[in-house]
């Protein structure tokens, strides 16, 4: 929108004020006020009708105002002006209920690697208050179902049991809003308008009304999961990070992207549905508010493949695989794992769409639990662009290895080296060391700095899980011997500082690793462009960047 299309919105807040109604300016301070048919969601108002200055809907004298000003008329728009005849959305600087985000395109750090779900989203504010701000995705069609109802993705990481991401990955409680167009008093009883034409009801809600007969399953869109930010929370992303564009839509707009991809999808229990990721509907809206070479700038970018992949991994029905004939593999500490990627190309989706770093990676079994249920291992060949300076003579400096995700009770100095002693991890020829004894090795001269490798965190498997991704291929136990102590060189030379700028990925030591014990070469180890693609992102934000 420009400087003065966004000038006269404040002007007509003014003229609004002096006649004694709301109209919000921006987010900020805004969020108390309320257009007179707007209701927060634990407020139920009698149903009656309300007279023609509460009918005012500000959104479409703004769709006027807007068209205007691109017709080039300075003059404020009045309540009598005609309303854009095709249905109309357009981009606003206005957070409110009813503002919808479109995932944005231009973050330095976008949605590739974490959260794909945001990428390219169309999401509806259901509400903005003082005290919290609700939105649901819209353009992300499942093929999973609850109680016999087609379940949209309203946000990715939902809930209770985990329904698109799995239970080990689910947080929070499960929130069901039923999306639709119904009107009169049943409907109202149960609903909360978002605006003029779309409310919402919970699942119950839309059950009683179609057990009332005044609704059908189809009038409905039941999407799982919602989106939350605490006060001020949206406004930053939207003005630090570059995360989302803001727009104002009608319904008939909204409800025609809705109603065109609904037609797509077969009906509920019908699996046979496609990965659908919404961009066709995202890309429509950026047309819409005149953002459209954004659309096509992005359009085949990494992000866009990985939320198709995040799409084809959660929002799809998984087929059942067999139970593997072979009795699972013996994993313990000590043993050696190198990640490798299906017969599809692919890595495990935990590699390619949520932890990167694992993948082409090497990893030690460090400890397992009490019951034998979790086991604890660190990666050895990420090293990343940070130094650790020693306190000897010549300040020597060593680079600091990314070995996982999860912090350490403490740290561990790793070495293969066994005239140097310490505990033996397992028989995969590596020891650890406490950093006291490996601090007093390094005064007295019988240790350098490039003997150790050091280890404050680490990933976490379950058994099971990891079980299954060895069964699937997707990770190889590799056996125990002689040639695992030729590994170990070239692993801890990765972390050495030679004064140059760059930081190795690891590859190499991966690529030597994986071919211990291996029947094949190479055609076995190979990954997917996306799945390197994706790696090369993340050493790009995580360990290169210092």
């Amino acid at each position: 929108m420009s400087m003065r299309a966004a000038a006269t919105l404040v002007a007509l807040s003014y003229a609004a004020q002096a006649l004694g109604l709301h109209f919000p300016t921006s987010s900020k301070g805004s969020s108390t006020h309320r257009l007179p048919w707007q209701r927060t969601p634990c407020q139920r108002l009698p149903h009656t009708r309300l007279c023609a200055s509460e009918e005012v809907d500000w959104r479409e004298m703004r769709a006027r105002l807007v068209a205007q000003e691109k017709a080039s008329s300075a003059q404020l728009p009045d309540a009598s002006a005609p309303a854009p005849a095709s249905g109309w959305v357009y981009e606003s600087p206005l957070i409110e209920q009813g503002t919808i985000l479109l995932g944005g395109t231009k973050m330095d750090f976008g949605f590739a690697l974490r959260q794909q779900f945001f990428h390219k989203s169309v999401m509806l504010l259901l509400q903005h208050d003082a005290t919290f701000t609700k939105g649901i995705i819209l353009n992300r069609p499942s093929a999973l179902e609850v109680d016999g109802w087609r379940a949209w993705c309203g946000h990715g990481q939902v809930a209770e049991g985990g329904l698109f991401v799995g239970a080990e990955r689910a947080m929070g409680q499960l929130e069901i809003s039923a999306l639709h167009t119904l009107e009169g008093a049943v409907a109202d009883r149960v609903s909360t308008r978002v605006i003029k034409g779309v409310s919402y009801t919970s699942l119950d809600g839309a059950k009683a009304l179609v057990a009332a007969g005044v609704a059908q399953k189809s009038d409905f869109w039941v999407c799982v999961g919602y989106s939350g930010w605490a006060p001020g929370q949206l406004q930053m992303e939207v003005e630090q990070r570059d995360s989302w564009y803001l727009a104002s839509a009608d319904s008939g707009t909204l409800l025609k992207e809705l109603l065109r991809e609904a037609r797509g999808l077969p009906p509920p229990g019908d699996t046979a549905i496609s990965a659908d990721p919404g961009i066709d509907t995202w890309s429509n809206l950026m047309k819409g508010i005149g953002r459209e070479a954004d659309a096509v700038q992005s359009k085949g970018s990494l992000a866009d493949r990985m939320l198709e992949q995040w799409v084809r991994a959660h929002l799809l029905t998984k087929p059942i695989l067999p139970k593997p004939a072979a009795p699972p593999p013996d994993i313990r500490v000590g043993t050696v794992l190198v990640t490798m990627s299906k017969d599809t190309g692919l890595p495990a989706d935990r590699f390619l769409l949520h932890e990167q770093f694992l993948l082409k990676a090497v990893l030690l079994v460090l400890a397992e639990d009490k019951s034998g249920d979790k086991l604890t291992a660190c990666i050895l060949n990420r090293p990343t662009a940070n130094l650790a300076r020693f306190n000897l003579p010549g300040d020597p400096t060593r680079r600091v290895a990314f070995c996982g995700d999860r912090a350490l009770g403490g740290q561990l100095w790793l070495h293969h080296r066994p005239e140097l002693g310490g505990v033996a991890v397992g028989d995969s020829r590596v020891f650890s060391l406490p950093v006291d004894t490996a601090s007093e090795l390094l005064k007295t001269g019988r240790a350098a700095p490039d003997d150790f490798l050091f280890v404050g965190a680490a990933v976490q498997f379950g058994r099971t899980e990891l079980e299954g991704m060895v069964a699937a291929g997707e990770v190889r136990c590799v056996p125990p011997g002689k040639q695992l102590s030729g590994v170990w060189p070239r692993a801890w030379s990765l972390t050495k500082d030679d004064g140059g700028d760059e930081v190795g990925d690891g590859t190499e030591v991966w690529w030597l690793a994986s071919q211990c014990g291996a029947e094949e070469q190479l055609a076995a180890v190979t990954s997917s462009d996306l799945a390197d693609e994706a790696l090369e992102e993340w050493l790009k934000f995580y360990v290169r960047s210092g």
